[in-house]
């Protein structure tokens, strides 16, 4: 499959080791830094004037910041920003993911938290690193809901991991089919996909539900992003708890969840697919949108009640060098949820567990897949 991508943005690192250039106050604003010089067309040695640190110093952090894929080096001393890097530009949420609290004390926890007496072999979101770093009784939700600003730099990171996926959840599936119905954006957040999805698709209806604290700032993004020229009403949000019965039942709804089910241990996953189960009609789509682990063929999985097969790729065919951001997010939700990405047969175990059924996958131009899903018939069970 080729992959359509932007032009790379080379930077290139001249001059000799006596060359000095600015370095900012954090490692990834260096790289950042040489793009508004790129931009400005401003030759790394107009920098002269600003020296607080040597070329060569600047060439060996962006070297490190390389092997992370931030950003990505073409040659040696070239470097380009690519996908995982652009979501770290000033005034985007991606620095929100970065820039997070508490990220180093449940980090310096996790060694703890492994051979832990109580919690090592517990699989309950009660007994992670989350708790021993932060002291607390309580799951990662319900203690985020009492720091304001906590939950909001951690809503910003959310939204910042799902723009990082948006441009390929919105290219690669067939969002038209879904036109006949209202889509349900089950934990929607603030409505970034669904409001990506409005703007590009302006036949689409879609419903944002979310935990009701959540509802005003999915409010205030839908009115501040949503193309002012849609029809009233194209995007809502509304409340609604994610293990409460689903108030929108029947076949003309479709349901989606994004970077959802990977926050919950398996137990909880079938529960939140069972409360869609019972709401979806026979026509029904529920999409589950997440990350697909494993070593799985390069070629074609059948799929249970399908004569077509579903074609899936790894991801790092998919995304070369940014496909070690999935691997760093699942070490996170390990720590904060005791939770993982899964594999393809993990996701069926649990999909067919609430009386779903997969129908199609679909590979993106992201380190997630689209497993489109609907309910057993009762000829089927």
């Amino acid at each position: 499959m080729t992959v359509p991508t932007q032009p790379s943005e080379l930077l290139p690192i001249e001059g000799t080791m006596n060359k000095h250039i600015t370095l900012p106050q954090t490692l990834q604003d260096v790289y950042l830094e040489l793009r508004r010089e790129k931009e400005e067309n401003a030759a790394l040695k107009q920098l002269v004037g600003r020296l607080v640190a040597e070329h060569n110093k600047l060439a060996v952090a962006l070297a490190g910041l390389a092997e992370f894929c931030h950003p990505h080096a073409t040659q040696d001393g070239i470097f380009a920003l690519n996908r995982s890097s652009r979501i770290l530009l000033q005034g985007q949420r991606g620095r929100a993911v970065v820039m997070a609290p508490n990220y180093m004390r449940i980090a310096e926890a996790l060694p703890r938290w492994l051979v832990h007496p109580e919690f090592r072999f517990s699989k309950s979101p009660d007994h992670t690193a989350f708790q021993l770093a932060n002291n607390t009784t309580k799951p990662f939700f319900e203690w985020v809901k009492d720091d304001r600003d906590y939950l909001d730099r951690f809503a910003a990171g959310v939204e910042a991991i799902g723009e990082y996926v948006t441009p390929g959840i919105l290219s690669d599936y067939p969002w038209q089919t879904c036109s006949e119905s209202t889509i349900v954006d089950c934990a929607g957040g603030k409505g970034s996909l669904s409001i990506a999805l409005a703007n590009k698709f302006p036949a689409l209806r879609l419903v944002v539900q979310e935990r009701e604290e959540m509802v005003g700032p999915a409010e205030a993004n839908i009115k501040a992003r949503l193309d002012p020229n849609l029809v009233h009403g194209t995007v809502v949000a509304e409340a609604n708890d994610l293990f409460s019965v689903q108030p929108r039942t029947g076949d003309k709804y479709t349901f989606m969840l994004r970077h959802v089910l990977h926050d919950w241990p398996e137990a909880q996953a079938v529960n939140i697919l069972e409360k869609l189960a019972a709401a979806a009609g026979p026509k029904s789509k529920i999409l589950i949108i997440e990350t697909i682990s494993g070593h799985y063929p390069d070629t074609h999985v059948e799929l249970e009640h399908s004569t077509a097969p579903a074609s899936l790729i790894t991801e790092q065919t998919i995304l070369n060098s940014s496909f070690r951001m999935p691997q760093a997010l699942a070490l996170h939700l390990l720590c904060i949820l005791n939770c993982h990405e899964r594999t393809l047969d993990q996701w069926r175990t649990i999909i067919s567990q609430a009386g779903l059924v997969i129908t199609g996958v679909y590979k993106l131009r992201a380190y997630v897949s689209i497993m489109e899903c609907r309910t057993i018939h009762a000829d089927e069970s």
